[in-house]
């Protein structure tokens, strides 16, 4: 029964998207930073909770989001500004 739950869980939770090169175009920044943002997003945001995904906020709420994880994250101004960067791009797309 525990295994059910589990796989149900794990298909409910929307896969977590790979910024393209167009992503980065329309945003006018660099491919590598998009995936940096998103590598930082993995590694420290998943350590506590399930990582989020961009589309469960909008582009506009997602600075307000990330500064408020920023001291309990640990992560510092640049890490906080490439992960809001792909949270923001991500979910306007």
């Amino acid at each position: 029964m525990k295994r059910l739950w589990l796989v149900l869980l794990i298909s409910c939770t929307p896969p977590l998207p790979v910024a393209t090169e167009a992503d980065a175009q329309r945003a006018h920044v660099e491919l590598a930073q998009l995936n940096a943002g998103r590598d930082l997003l993995v590694k420290k945001c998943s350590a506590c909770h399930d990582t989020p995904t961009p589309g469960q906020r909008s582009a506009r709420d997602w600075p307000r989001q990330v500064a408020e994880m920023q001291q309990r994250s640990g992560i510092d101004a640049t890490q906080r500004a490439l992960i809001e960067q792909f949270l923001v791009v991500m979910a306007t797309k």
